[in-house]
């Protein structure tokens, strides 16, 4: 399976916190590879080899979405699981996860009965459309209940891809396929993969991940602001041009520095994210986990971040891989 073929899996898969598809998959891909298990977060994990250098790689699997907060006349109302965009989501189609999985779309005002107003609805303010009787919904659908987006990747022009979770299975798919080529080099190590859960709800699973696994150092794999009409230059990574590595306080900077000369050695092309301190990832609770655990952080430039077309290119993805490969084979820092 090719690198663009799993990151279509991974997309395709329901992973809104308490559903398990996202999870099933990245599993599947796992388990040639080592030893996989489940976390109390909700996340997975795999290890690899019985070395004694221990190093975590870390991407959240977790993608947002809404939960059920009340039935109302055969609509649903919802509430955030995760950092919804309101201004994005009317009109979305949706599956909603109750006894079985039933389709459905948020409604939306036709313009010409809405008053004039530019302000994005309010979550509370939308409702799910199942195009069912009350009764049906009732007896289906319960309060508490997951709701995902319905919404299939594809391929664009210029070897980039559009689809929903991108953030952050491309950062999921970058740690597997970085995971099987550092097997096939028979490194002395021991090699955890944690795919953590509830990163979109306040970086949780990352930080009780790190705590079980105790890892001697470790790399986060995210996405961060790839770059758009209308964005500055100085807040996004451009798409096509290379992994983004962290530079932050937070972040070891020996860690960073290697990342930088091997990137160089190798020909990988890579730009520089430069932070002034909290990175707004997991990298900020692992870094403070146990005793501290020396950090670095790749992230993979995404345009429209937390939407249904989220949109990344193939090329980043492929340097990621490449970077976390030279430096876990290239020994400590």
């Amino acid at each position: 399976m090719t690198l663009k073929e799993m990151v279509f899996a991974l997309s395709s898969a329901k992973g809104v916190t308490g559903l398990d598809g996202a999870l099933k998959v990245a599993e599947a891909f796992l388990a040639p590879l080592g030893e996989v298990a489940t976390d109390n977060a909700g996340g997975i994990t795999c290890t690899i080899g019985n070395g004694a250098r221990r190093v975590m790689l870390d991407a959240h699997i977790d993608e947002i979405g809404f939960v059920v907060t009340a039935l109302e006349d055969g609509f649903i109302r919802v509430g955030k699981c995760g950092g919804i965009d309101a201004r994005t989501v009317i009109g979305q189609r949706v599956t909603v996860h109750g006894k079985k999985d039933i389709s459905g779309v948020v409604s939306s005002m036709p313009p010409h009965l809405k008053k004039e107003s530019t302000d994005a609805p309010k979550i509370e303010e939308l409702v799910i459309d199942c195009g069912l009787p009350a009764e049906t919904v009732n007896d289906i659908v319960c309060t508490g209940d997951r709701i995902s987006f319905d919404c299939e990747p594809a391929e664009l022009l210029n070897g980039r891809i559009t689809g929903k979770s991108l953030d952050n299975r491309v950062g999921v798919a970058a740690i597997i396929e970085a995971a099987k080529q550092v097997s096939q080099k028979n490194a002395d190590i021991t090699l955890i993969l944690s795919l953590s859960a509830q990163e979109e709800l306040g970086l949780r699973g990352a930080r009780t991940a790190t705590y079980a696994l105790k890892p001697h150092e470790a790399i986060v794999v995210d996405v961060s602001f790839g770059d758009g009409a209308g964005l500055s230059d100085k807040e996004c990574g451009k798409l096509g041009e290379g992994v983004m590595i962290g530079a932050s306080p937070i972040l070891n900077k020996a860690m960073t520095d290697k990342m930088k000369a091997l990137a160089k050695e190798h020909n990988i092309p890579y730009q520089i994210e430069a932070m002034g301190g909290s990175t707004g990832t997991n990298a900020d609770v692992v870094t403070i986990n146990c005793e501290g655990v020396p950090t670095a952080l790749l992230s993979i430039p995404l345009r429209n971040m937390h939407t249904c077309c989220e949109v990344v290119d193939i090329k980043d993805i492929e340097s990621t891989v490449g970077l976390i490969t030279a430096y876990i084979c290239g020994g400590a820092v």
